[in-house]
């Protein structure tokens, strides 16, 4: 059953015990390629460790989605019981290409398929939600695909379900609100996607998700929309949070167009095991600060 998913990065202290999760919080972030978690002890303050897992065989088509998502998370929980044990909290994100935002005085909960269907292709197979993100006042209207989101409420039937980017913009709100008094970019790096955000002092003023095939195309983005919003590229601070190292191609390009390019940071208000040390403090940014967010 293991060759259903391929564990891709593995940190987990020794000290985490399958008999203390009613002490931890479980956190975890989905999509159609796999999953990732981190452990939170809340008694110490301390995430214990994150363990990311894809699926071995993903296939785009509709059709194969159910058999192999089923199979690959029966068979990840079969490997990693403790993933259905009883925890202190449990959140889960999903993240999807799929989402719009509404600002709250023009939100209707009865027209999230409306408004999806404004900027997407209509699909049958999928179910709308929607996510309120209080500091902001605007609503993250998102769908996930129908037979994805069984088999996760057939595993956590009683947790909600967040959209990643919910998770992203409230974190970066929250730990850059004292720090966010100009313009300011943050690029968040997912596999094959990524994220923009602008903050005009501590108000977001935009954002948006593209995909993407190489370095250049990420740069000619970002580069492009602040062109368009008027903004000189070498007096705009560009935070990189996500899957980007200095050793990069994406940090040494940037740095030939922006002046001011920088890492996020883990969230001082935590501790951490040593076994972060071997992973990138921007790496996983919504994952890690996802205790802080949603309502």
């Amino acid at each position: 059953m293991a060759n259903h998913f391929t564990v891709v990065l593995n940190k987990l202290d020794e000290a985490f015990s399958v008999q203390e999760t009613r002490n931890y919080g479980l956190f975890i972030q989905f999509n159609e390629s796999g999953l990732a978690y981190c452990v939170l002890d809340y008694r110490r303050n301390k995430f214990m460790g994150v363990q990311q897992i894809k699926r071995t065989e993903f296939q785009q088509r509709q059709g194969g989605i159910k058999d192999s998502f089923h199979d690959f998370l029966k068979s990840v929980v079969t490997a990693m019981p403790w993933l259905k044990n009883p925890y202190k909290l449990v959140k889960i994100a999903y993240e999807s290409k799929k989402h719009t935002l509404i600002p709250a005085p023009l939100y209707d909960a009865n027209e999230l398929e409306n408004y999806l269907n404004f900027n997407y292709k209509s699909d049958p197979e999928e179910k709308a939600f929607s996510d309120h993100l209080v500091l902001m006042d605007t609503y993250n209207v998102f769908s996930i695909p129908t037979l994805i989101l069984d088999e996760i409420k057939g595993i956590y039937p009683h947790t909600r379900i967040y959209h990643l980017s919910t998770i992203l913009m409230e974190s970066v709100l929250i730990n850059f609100k004292n720090r966010i008094n100009t313009n300011r970019v943050f690029l968040h790096l997912r596999e094959k996607h990524f994220d923009l955000m602008l903050f005009d002092g501590r108000q977001m003023s935009y954002f948006n998700s593209f995909s993407y095939l190489n370095p250049e195309d990420i740069t000619y983005y970002l580069i492009f929309v602040l062109e368009q919003l008027n903004i000189n590229p070498e007096n705009i601070p560009v935070v990189l949070l996500g899957k980007v190292d200095r050793s990069s191609n994406l940090f040494e390009l940037l740095q030939r167009y922006i002046k001011h390019v920088e890492f996020g940071r883990r969230n001082d208000s935590f501790k951490f095991s040593y076994v972060f040390n071997q992973v990138q403090a921007q790496s996983f940014y919504p994952l890690l600060n996802f205790t802080l967010c949603g309502s």
